[in-house]
């Protein structure tokens, strides 16, 4: 993913009260020493930041704001923001920051374009999550790592990757790849989905580890190679995706609202998993599907021959998730060191190579805390 311009921020304007600014460039984790200028708007003060020229905001970059604008609402600041690029537009709405677009509101009607309607559409069938996981005890002489996979040709990079984990941690461990983690019955280290990861993080206190470098979960809006149809046309859709637990599923549906669609009105059927999505569109059970960018990348000639790209995002805000079950402290420590230089070893770059990551990083408080936000908005959980 190309790395966009600093943030630059030059203020225009002081006037009657109303402080403008123009901001320049990406605001994302090195954006907090430039937003400092934002700070030193009186109280009771009028602010417009203007977001033309703004290329790209991320989880972390939202994070940042969002204090910002915490602080100005208890100093009783207005705060307007204007001329956002469609894609952080649809970032705001989706954190709830839409109330701050000037001539939004974020007040979750139904209809409401800064939200998605809180009324669920119509569904053909839902899979809800079920289960609970295992108490951990203390010590365990085998652990159970189970990976929710972007893409099919990973597999044998992930059994790869697993042995070179046992050879780190000199530990026995058994690696499965799962559809729905949380209906696991045991795991210690798992690598998910982002919904997914909040999900064990919240409801099994698991702490996160790392996430893969330059890696956002984007999704795809698909139809039939055969349906000549543009995205205006598909009006009270069936569409097919892999779960409503998704984070995948909630930015197609904010995809098809910024194309003036109502996705409140769509028929949602959840399959399971996204090649029996890909099947069902195939076979024309579905209109549309939404479908995770990376997994549309990795498909097989004949399958993208079948299919056609309406749209995609390029939010740069949600991962999948390395996390490891709490009681597991000194095997969380471990792990995170054996990721951090997975790169800079040479099996373990070929690993990567295999698994199609660039290497991992940290997981910002501040990344954490917006898809979190995002999973609590969103997720019946």
């Amino acid at each position: 993913m190309a790395i966009s311009d600093a943030l630059t921020i030059k203020k225009l304007s002081d006037s009657n009260n109303t402080y403008r600014f123009d901001c320049a460039g990406s605001i994302d984790v090195n954006a907090k020493a430039p937003l400092e200028v934002l700070l030193v708007v009186p109280a009771k003060a009028h602010v417009i930041l203007e977001f033309k020229k703004i290329e790209r905001v991320n989880s972390m970059g939202l994070s940042l704001l969002l204090r910002i604008f915490e602080e100005w609402e208890k100093n009783q600041i207005s705060i307007e923001v204007k001329d956002l690029n469609r894609m952080v537009n649809m970032l705001f709405k989706i954190t709830g920051l839409g109330r701050f677009i000037k001539g939004g509101n974020d007040k979750g009607k139904a209809g409401d374009k800064n939200t998605i309607s809180p009324q669920a559409p119509i569904h053909a069938n839902v899979k809800k999550s079920a289960g609970s996981l295992n108490e951990k005890p203390g010590l365990k002489k085998k652990l159970n790592f189970v990976a929710s996979l972007q893409t099919g040709q990973q597999l044998t990079g992930w059994y790869l990757f697993n042995t070179y984990l046992q050879r780190r941690m000199q530990k026995a461990i058994h690696f499965d790849q799962s559809q729905d983690v949380l209906n696991e019955a045991s795991i210690d280290i798992l690598f998910a989905k982002p919904f997914e990861a909040c999900s064990m993080i919240k409801r099994h206190g698991f702490i996160p580890v790392m996430r893969p470098i330059a890696e956002a979960d984007e999704v795809v809006i698909l139809t039939r190679a055969g349906d000549e149809r543009e995205m205006a046309d598909f009006k009270q859709a069936n569409v097919v995706t892999a779960s409503e637990n998704s984070f995948v599923y909630i930015l197609g549906r904010f995809l098809c609202d910024e194309n003036d669609l109502d996705s409140s009105r769509f028929n949602f059927t959840f399959s399971g998993n996204e090649i029996k999505s890909l099947q069902m569109l195939i076979k024309k059970k579905a209109d549309l599907l939404f479908m995770l960018k990376k997994t549309y990348e990795g498909l097989s000639s004949f399958s993208k021959k079948n299919v056609r790209k309406l749209d995609e995002s390029a939010t740069d805000f949600a991962f999948h998730l390395f996390s490891i079950a709490p009681s597991l402290e000194a095997e969380g420590k471990a792990l995170h060191t054996i990721l951090k230089e997975m790169a800079d070893d040479e099996k373990g770059k070929g690993i990567l190579e295999d698994i199609e990551f660039q290497g991992w990083c940290p997981v910002e408080e501040g990344e954490l805390k917006m898809l979190t936000m995002v999973f609590d908005r969103y997720v019946n959980d």
